[in-house]
Formats: structure tokens, sequence, C-alpha cells
């Protein structure tokens, strides 16, 4: 059932605190708002499954939650709107770099002072820098968004697998040398089955190299936001 503007309201600020549940709610609610601006601004549909640029808007949907001034009681939609557009225009300048082809919502995107304090650059360079090394285990945007767990309590132990494994510098030693994950020990360290690893194998990895490393501190906090903190790791 779909939430009330007054439940947003409610949300929106303890999301922004850290609340992982209530970020959660948020975001599932939001999820055609994000699917909409992103094929607007792209000028095309797009499918979650398939297209990068979904992953980009999620990241920046996540952004204006953290960033936005509720005590000034303005549009969170339209805040959310202008930050999925400008991280879509980043994202496409930079796929475009070099080229003269022209990028799907390329113009000026008007944002307050304090919005503009950000830095669009580092966030944009993060992306690229996330993306490559992901390609070292053979994953992509695509692939991890493709394979990502549909149920809630999947979910939520493959997050625990993730966090278990990015806090074990023994295990992320194992993942960074051969590429694979330390099974039998994770398993029964985080408490999931082989077969659930096996599975939720593009999920854990992906999640994991943002939770243990310091080179994407902003898709880093984002990924503790979503998992929550605590158990399998420091943050």
């Amino acid at each position: 059932m779909p939430l009330s503007d007054d439940q947003i309201k409610e949300l929106l600020v303890p999301a922004a605190a850290g609340d992982a549940q209530a970020r959660e709610k948020v975001i599932e609610h939001y999820r055609p708002f994000v699917l909409k601006e992103a094929q607007r601004v792209c000028r095309r549909f797009l499918d979650w499954s398939n297209d990068e640029e979904l992953s980009v808007a999620l990241i920046a949907f996540n952004e204006a939650i953290d960033a936005h001034d509720h005590e000034k009681g303005s549009s969170f939609e339209y805040f959310a709107r202008m930050v999925i557009k400008r991280r879509l225009v980043d994202y496409f300048r930079q796929k475009n770099s070099g080229t003269e082809e022209s990028l799907p919502g390329d113009e000026v995107i008007a944002l307050s002072p304090v919005e503009e304090d950000w830095d669009r650059s580092a966030r944009a360079e993060e992306v690229g820098k996330y993306k490559r090394l992901l390609q070292k285990y053979d994953l992509d945007f695509k692939k991890v968004a493709r394979l990502q767990p549909r149920h809630e309590k999947t979910r939520e132990d493959l997050q625990r697998a993730a966090k278990v494994l990015a806090g074990n510098k023994e295990m992320m030693h194992t993942l960074i040398d051969s590429g694979k994950l330390p099974k039998k020990k994770l398993c029964e360290e985080a408490g999931v089955t082989s077969r659930m690893l096996d599975r939720g194998r593009a999920y854990v990895i992906a999640l994991a190299l943002l939770l243990a490393g310091d080179e994407l501190p902003h898709l880093k906090d984002y990924a503790w936001q979503l998992t929550g903190k605590g158990e399998g790791g420091q943050r």
C-alpha cells in the first residue's frame, strides 16, 4: 500500500539520520518516481535489470535523502528530481568524455547554494572507480542489479554476510587475491548456506567491496546506511 505524504515526511528525517528500515521504506515507495525521472532525463524506457542509468539514479536518490533540508519545508520530490538529473548528466559527461555527442538532460540545473556545495565530480569519479572495481570480479551494475535478492529475508541474510566479509581482513584478502568468496568460513561466520552464497555471490561481493574500502567514501556511506551498522565490521 502506498505511503501517504504525512508518512513520507515522518520517514525522511530518521532515514537521513541513519535508520536503514526507514530508508528502505522511502526507497521502495519512490522506486516508480526514480524510474520515471531517470527515463525523462535519458529520453527512453529503462529497465531495472539492464540499465546502468537506474543504478546511478538510485544512488542519486539516496544522496537526496541525506542532503535535503527538511526544516526549510521545501519539496523533497523537487529536490530529488534535480539531484537525479544532475547525477545522470555527470554520468553521461563522464561516459562520453572527449566526444561531441549531446547528453540527455544536459542543461543548466539551478540549485541552492547549500546544494551547490556538493562535490559533483568526486561523486561521479567514485561511480567510475566502483565500476572498474566490479569488473575485476566479472561484475557490472547491470548484473548486480539483476541478481539483487527480491525477498527481504534473503537480502538481509546476504547483507549480513557482506558485512562479516568486509569486517574480516583474512577473508577479504582471499576474495581480493583469488576473486572468489571464502565460502566455507563465510558460511560459518555469517550463518548462511553455501547455496545462498552461490546465488548471492554478485550482491555480497559488490556490497563487501564498498563496506571494506576507504576509496569510495560517499558510496561506502550509502552502503552502511542501506545495511545498518553493527555485526560484521566497524564503520
